[in-house]
């Protein structure tokens, strides 16, 4: 088992101490939920893990979530105990305005790089490196081991095969309200080959980790928490050929976003000349997805200003939570794209309150075209929806086109289950429909 030292200026939790095999593991704290990072080897499954509550009022009975792996924990004089059979990516969630703890176990680094080996920079564990602005050259590899820290932001522009890895932590409040200013915690632009993976990001002041104008990207077992207002988790802007795969992904706004504007447009990118493609072929696979109160859990728009947006496929995702007024599946197709070929498939919501679906051809703030655009073969299927009593008559789907020529045509929704039941008719999802074509239930 590989444990990690972090920098004594990291704040710790208050809440909980957390033993894994007998032997003690660092929670870290941030507003929103108290992490811990573990890797663990073959021969430490089982795990055992025990997680005592420092603070009596905040221990009642746990639940461990994504409650698709079927783990159960106990409770016995303010300690929680289960057993881990695998490494997972586990929201330990007691409820009643809690902090959940959030336990990122996770396999060793699959081919570490070698410290001090060309093109590759690599952080101190145990401390905290701070870089205003870090940027990659081509073939570059930058490591973050378990207990290093970076402070600061990542941008990557026209480079190709850079690789950011390691169990280490990318904290984004080296910008933020305290210094008035915000930053990507990690932006790619015009990259090709590009590889994210293991790392820990939190307290963003905004976007997380953006693939703009980029091909040929995979972000793989990253995990994230964002607490401000707009800290999207992933935006893929106006990128192919990219996959996102067995991420833990906790954001105050869109936890995956598919997006396509000119970047010239927005002044954080710094881009002087016009830039923009359509987004074709997106996996998002495996993931865990927290949406707390701004935004959706899977989004596509609101800026699509280009042709196409084709090709997307979410697939056999848990979505913890959507608490706010976001929805769970969404397109706003607010400029003028073709938005086509989507497929949402074997995605489990264990909460979600304002909207379940959420498909519309319109209009916004973020608007730059004046024609508008068309949303094409959508595809819901296996999908499984637990409820509270908090949903019946607030929680409602909108599928709506902005006229008969800019409509919303031929969604499929295949195998839908609200509490173990299958739906039988569209009205149990509470549809409201305008302008739209071809909605079939099987």
């Amino acid at each position: 088992m590989q444990t990690y030292q972090h920098p004594r200026s990291l704040p710790r939790s208050l809440d909980y101490a957390l033993m894994i095999n007998g032997r003690p593991i660092e929670v870290l704290a941030t507003d929103i939920a108290d992490f811990a990072i573990v890797a663990l080897e073959p021969g430490d499954l089982p795990a055992a893990v025990e997680l005592r509550g420092l603070r009596a009022a905040r221990v009642v009975e746990p639940v461990l979530r994504p409650v698709s792996k079927n783990l159960r924990a106990t409770l016995t004089d303010r300690v929680v105990a289960f057993s881990l059979p695998r490494p997972e990516k586990l929201s330990v969630d007691f409820g009643g305005g809690a902090k959940p703890l959030y336990l990122f176990a996770q396999p060793p680094e699959n081919t570490p790089p070698a410290p001090g080996a060309p093109d590759v920079i690599t952080l101190l564990a145990g401390q905290v490196t701070e870089v205003p602005e870090l940027t990659l050259g081509d073939g570059q590899t930058l490591h973050l081991p378990g207990g290093a820290v970076l402070k600061g932001k990542i941008r990557v522009v026209g480079r190709s095969g850079v690789r950011i890895c390691g169990h280490g932590i990318l904290d984004g409040s080296f910008y933020g309200p305290a210094t008035g200013d915000s930053a990507h915690s990690i932006c790619f632009i015009g990259c090709r080959d590009i590889l994210v993976e293991d790392i820990t990001m939190v307290r963003p002041s905004t976007w997380m980790l953006v693939l703009a104008d980029s091909e040929r990207a995979t972000v793989r077992n990253v995990k994230q928490i964002g607490e401000v207002l707009c800290s999207d988790g992933v935006d893929v802007v106006g990128s192919r050929d990219v996959l996102i795969e067995d991420c833990f992904l906790h954001n105050n706004d869109d936890c995956v976003a598919i997006k396509a504007f000119d970047l010239a447009n927005k002044r954080e990118f710094g881009v002087a000349s016009s830039v923009r493609h359509d987004v074709e072929n997106v996996l998002v696979r495996r993931c865990t997805l927290a949406n707390w109160r701004g935004g959706n859990a899977l989004e596509i728009g609101h800026e699509l200003s280009v042709d196409h947006v084709r090709g997307v496929v979410f697939q056999d995702i848990d979505v913890l939570h959507v608490h706010g007024v976001g929805a769970v599946f969404s397109i706003h197709n607010y400029d003028r794209a073709l938005v086509s070929d989507i497929v949402f498939e074997d995605i489990r919501i264990e909460h979600c309150y304002d909207k379940l679906i959420d498909l519309r051809v319109s209009k916004s703030r973020y608007s730059v075209d004046a024609e508008r655009g068309r949303i094409r073969n959508v595809t819901l299927r296996d999908i499984r929806w637990t409820r509270t009593p908090y949903n019946l008559g607030y929680t409602v789907s909108m599928i709506g086109g902005w006229d008969a020529e800019h409509a919303v045509e031929d969604v499929r929704i295949e195998n839908f289950t609200i509490d173990g039941a299958r739906v039988r008719h569209l009205d149990e999802l509470e549809i409201t429909t305008r302008h739209c074509r071809g909605l079939t239930l099987a």
